[in-house]
């Protein structure tokens, strides 16, 4: 004899209880493992105000420091910050128009597996690229400095805000890719290689 069907109560039925086990293999698009996560070692402030400005909700993990130590101490403790933890580990680094630095740097980060955006001779290049065009060589990091100030007078070294040159970003790759000219010369002066860290946070999916 079959077994009996049990009848309808009568009484709605519950829904099923909330699975509190979530599969974590299953993320949808725009996860925090798909957003990656950066550490971004500098020398000075201003590229520390930047990077910190670039933070957001939907964008990647960005952890900026600056150590406080020489050029070539920033791209060992970089290597020694390297885990599984991070994605990416990048140096943001200015050759100071000093070639025998710039190689060393670059043999170091290529011999610890970390990323290196040098800018010749600063940073401030790439701030000013956001605004204009740039191919005149600059004598001094200071005169690099002077000019950014011309162009941007509310500006100054330890109040730099992201949101003063967010619109320009785009631009900035551009013109920085422009200045590279496909070569590998890291003392073409002007020139900057943190338009490759940019691209490669903003390339990352928003949550």
């Amino acid at each position: 004899m079959s077994p009996r069907t049990p009848k309808p109560s009568g009484r709605p039925t519950r829904p099923p209880a909330f699975d509190t086990q979530t599969d974590l293999r299953r993320r949808p698009s725009g996860s925090r493992s798909e957003r990656g996560s950066f550490l971004i070692l500098c020398e000075g402030k201003t590229e520390k105000l930047y990077f910190t400005g670039m933070r957001s909700r939907r964008g990647p993990q960005l952890a900026v420091d600056v150590p406080e130590r020489d050029h070539r101490g920033i791209v060992q403790e970089a290597i020694g910050r390297r885990t599984a933890e991070y994605d990416e580990v990048w140096c943001v680094l200015d050759t100071e128009l000093d070639a025998a630095l710039a190689d060393d740097l670059i043999a170091d980060a290529e011999k610890g597996g970390v990323e290196l955006a040098l800018s010749t001779p600063c940073f401030e290049v790439w701030l000013i690229l956001h605004l204009d065009g740039c191919a005149r060589p600059f004598q001094t990091a200071d005169e690099a400095k002077k000019k950014l100030s011309r162009m941007l007078p509310d500006w100054n070294e330890s109040e730099t805000r992201y949101s003063d040159f967010k619109k320009g970003v785009s631009q900035a790759c551009d013109r920085a890719r422009r200045l590279d000219a496909g070569t590998d010369d890291h003392m073409r002066n002007p020139s900057t290689g943190v338009w490759r860290l940019v691209e490669r946070i903003l390339a990352r999916p928003s949550r």
